[in-house]
């Protein structure tokens, strides 16, 4: 099996397994392996199975590929050893059919151990700056099955710290954070309970969360008893605990309700935040333990729970503080799912410039339809249309965000986004003209490799119109959406309407804002539906070389 060691700046690296005959190579997060990186194009490179054998071709990013030092001019078949180099970012492409032995030679993270020091405080963890979607790796030896045992299970714990963060980030209450949490102690194996104690800032209990069972309990199960020695002794040290055979721990000997309790292995760790002394505070405790096994967790366990904790405590210290937000954070919630990420913060930021409530504004809105995908998508299986929408869209998506839009909406195989709402950014009409033409850009890369996906070719045709719109929310009580409505969105619809295969249409209104920026043609005047005089229409076929 043909597999990938990567290698990132920062030291992670990570083993791929090409297990598909078309495997796409990029930024945006519809690639099979995503490298997060800047120098990386949203949609880089791919690998492309022929004959048994795999080929890379560069699909028209902006810094190429490098392959054992030289940059990549065409498709080009992989040897095995060969390095390939994308943006910060080293792909070494090995065989498993030519070389026997793989592993010996891998670079592999370092061990999880590593991540604490001898104290128990929390060193810095980066989120992997690639995600490997299809992983895994198989030897013949001995040796290399044990080293892939111990790199699944350190790749299974750094997936739930990445998991943590990225769960925790999404979660603004008390109760989402604790119930998420929770749920990722289980990802740890021998977790059979679990528990998690706040503190207020004075040290009492705040709140406790129900305990949560791996397996559904009978009736019968013990109960958790938290010892205060253990309470009080985190409040001192602040250090996680790992009780690995409560019968033989000196620690606790003295704790009677401890050792009548049955218990035999358990974990705890604190939950620490910042007090205003500036002083780390005990503010909860996180507690997992196994009634029935000794040493049913490893030091290597611990430490990756205890860095859960950490993040867990830095979530529910700033759930505190977003209580008095929570309105706002509602409205950054909903903006996310249709703003660029910079937009987002711009308007958590500045909420005073967005103007809600039905604003007249001058925007400039682009449509995007796929021609013909209504008779494609009577050829196709319904779950391969969701899966060539699906891929459509984020692409599309992303572009849209990449060049300051908004996403109003989706309308079956089409899309209308906005530039300009729900505040400008300058430079709205050229931001939108550019965003439709690097979508044209895409779908001729996407489709040099429509074959090899077995999809049928895509064609888009785009239309932009600028005018004044009137933005804001729009619905009933039940159900508002952030829009625009205009006599200005039905000329960008008729536009797309109009436009054919491949091609950008734009009005006269847009012209005049994006003058000298793209080479334009214009078209035999149109006439327009609900219009008494026909428009004038502009063809733009590329954008213009800024001077020098």
């Amino acid at each position: 099996m043909a597999r990938l060691f990567v290698s990132a700046p920062g030291g992670q690296t990570g083993i791929f397994e090409l297990s598909k005959e078309l495997i796409t190579i990029g930024r945006g997060s519809a690639n099979d392996l995503v490298l997060n990186d800047d120098r990386v194009s949203r949609f880089h490179a791919v690998l492309r199975m022929e004959d048994g054998h795999f080929h890379l071709a560069d699909r028209g990013s902006t810094n190429g590929v490098l392959l054992n030092g030289t940059k990549l001019e065409q498709d080009t078949l992989l040897n095995n050893g060969d390095l390939v180099r994308i943006g910060r970012h080293s792909l070494r492409f090995e065989d498993e059919a030519r070389e026997a032995l793989v592993l010996a030679r891998a670079e592999v993270p370092a061990t999880l151990g590593n991540l604490l020091d001898g104290s128990g405080a929390e060193k810095r963890v980066e989120a992997p700056s690639f995600v490997l979607k299809r992983q895994a790796v198989t030897d013949d030896t001995d040796a290399a099955k044990e080293r892939v045992k111990k790199l699944e299970q350190e790749n299974h714990l750094l997936r739930v710290l990445y998991d943590t963060g990225r769960v925790l980030q999404a979660r603004h209450s008390i109760e989402e954070i604790s119930s998420e949490i929770l749920g990722l102690a289980f990802r740890i194996d021998g977790v059979e309970r679990a528990f998690l104690m706040l503190l207020d800032e004075s040290g009492h209990i705040h709140k406790q969360t129900d305990v949560r069972y791996r397996h559904t309990p009978t009736g019968n199960e013990p109960q958790i008893i938290f010892s205060r020695s253990v309470l009080e002794r985190m409040k001192v040290e602040k250090v996680p605990i790992l009780i690995t055979d409560l019968s033989v721990d000196e620690r606790f000997r003295a704790s009677e309700s401890m050792r009548v309790s049955g218990l035999r292995s358990a974990m705890c760790a604190p939950l620490v935040v910042k007090a205003p002394d500036g002083q780390g505070r005990l503010a909860g405790v996180l507690y997992v333990d196994n009634m029935e096994r000794a040493a049913a967790f490893t030091q290597e366990e611990l430490n990756v729970y205890a860095l859960v904790a950490s993040q867990a405590a830095a979530a529910i210290d700033n759930a505190f503080a977003h209580q008095k937000l929570a309105r706002q954070s509602l409205e950054r919630a909903a903006l996310e799912r249709f703003l660029a990420p910079e937009v987002v913060e711009m308007v958590a930021s500045n909420p005073s410039q967005v103007k809600l409530g039905g604003a007249n504004q001058r925007v400039s809105i682009m449509f995007a339809d796929i021609r013909g995908f209504t008779s494609l998508s009577e050829t196709l299986p319904p779950d391969r249309v969701v899966e060539i929408l699906n891929e459509y869209f984020t692409r599309v998506t992303e572009v849209i965000f990449d060049n300051g839009g908004t996403l109003d909406k989706y309308m079956g195989d089409g899309l209308m986004a906005l530039f300009g709402a729900p505040f400008s950014k300058g430079h709205d009409a050229i931001n939108a003209v550019k965003a439709a033409l690097d979508i044209q850009s895409l779908m001729m890369e996407l489709n040099r490799d429509a074959t090899a996906r077995h999809w049928p070719e895509l064609r888009v045709g785009i239309g932009v119109n600028t005018g004044l719109v009137t933005a804001g929310n729009i619905g009933s009580p039940k159900r508002l959406d952030y829009t625009v409505i205009g006599d200005a969105v039905n000329v960008s619809s008729r536009l797309c309407s109009k436009a054919a295969a491949g091609q950008v249409l734009i009005s006269e209104s847009t012209t005049e804002e994006v003058q000298g920026k793209f080479d334009l043609v214009a078209l035999e005047p149109m006439q327009m539906k609900g219009k008494s005089q026909p428009m004038r229409v502009f063809h733009v076929r590329e954008r213009r070389a800024e001077p020098r």
